[in-house]
């Protein structure tokens, strides 16, 4: 994907310094002032706590103030290209004191008044930028624990064909093809799961993969183990875990072999977050059976299931980090 500009901020009416929106008299504001405030105090602490977050890595130089070149920083990092006066003007539309730079009260501040604007298509400028940090740090962890919670439900399901598994100290004289049998079809299926959840989250399709997904992927390493599962041997370790499990009762990686339902997809309102966790609930039994279903029909009919998404996947991550390791940008 090529890095895009973004258009320059539409212009609006700057708010009242904080300090003095939370002590002025309501007559003295604007009604849209007031009704800023007034939300503000409605802010869930688990948003408020991402806000912060997300303040914290803008603030690059830990001084407890966002300026225009840790914004300008940000934006390149999230391969956002801003226009000539672009950052500054993002900096002076929320600045309140004047002083050049946004501290966290301005930032919230900015944050609950974005929220509340949906005109002319939605977020735009500073506030946009947050979302877009905030939504892929959410995106990610919601297709790992996607991933993980498909690689629970098929291994247990399997456990039982990998019973006379040898101990990892012990060499295995032979492989017997079910063993292999059964990891294709984890490919197949781990393969679909990925295109589901990366097409219902909407970061990719197959091949192409969204920027700022993969830099959230990639710093995190959230997706590693589940790509690494792709592998033959590294199935079989996995496997062992849930061996050891069935017979001694004792789970050896609590990390990876614990399954979650699917995890609730985050919005600003109630209803509709509720709504969408019950959608959601629906929709990870219907997949998990679907992608079951697909994958043997394509082997009843000769046209298995190529590991298209998973190992564009892996090898997108690999290249970006040697990059990265080698300096190159």
């Amino acid at each position: 994907l090529k890095p895009h500009r973004l258009k320059p901020p539409a212009s609006r009416a700057p708010l009242a310094p904080s300090s003095a929106l939370a002590h002025a008299p309501v007559d003295m504001l604007s009604a849209r002032r007031a009704s800023v405030v007034a939300a503000r105090e409605n802010v869930t602490e688990d948003l408020r706590r991402k806000w912060q977050a997300a303040f914290a890595a803008f603030d690059l130089k830990g001084t407890g103030v966002i300026d225009p070149e840790e914004l300008a920083s940000v934006m390149q990092s999230l391969k956002m290209i801003p226009c000539p006066g672009e950052v500054d003007a993002m900096i002076t539309a929320v600045d309140h004191d004047g002083d050049g730079a946004i501290n966290y009260d301005e930032f919230e501040l900015m944050m609950v008044a974005s929220g509340r604007d949906r005109t002319a298509g939605g977020k735009v400028g500073f506030s946009h930028i947050v979302e877009r940090h905030i939504k892929m740090g959410d995106v990610a962890n919601l297709i790992t624990s996607e991933c993980t919670n498909f690689v629970d439900s098929f291994c247990r399901e399997h456990v039982s064909e990998y019973m006379d598994l040898p101990h990892p100290d012990e060499k295995i004289v032979e492989h017997k093809p079910a063993w292999f049998d059964t990891f294709k079809m984890f490919t197949e299926q781990a393969e679909l799961t990925m295109q589901t959840v990366m097409v219902l989250w909407g970061v990719a399709s197959q091949k192409n993969f969204d920027e700022d997904f993969l830099e959230s992927v990639q710093g995190s390493n959230l997706l590693d183990g589940f790509l690494k599962l792709t592998d033959y041997e590294h199935f079989l370790n996995r496997m062992r875990a849930y061996v050891h499990q069935q017979e001694t009762g004792v789970v050896m990686d609590t990390s990876v072999m614990t399954h979650l339902p699917r995890p609730m997809t985050p919005h600003t309102r109630a209803r509709t977050q509720k709504r969408l966790s019950e959608i959601d609930m629906e929709l990870a039994g219907l997949e998990l059976k679907r992608n079951r279903l697909v994958a043997e029909r394509r082997r009843l009919i000769g046209c298995e299931v190529e590991p298209i998404t998973t190992s564009s996947l892996k090898r997108e991550l690999e290249m970006r980090r040697w990059k990265e390791d080698v300096g190159m940008d």
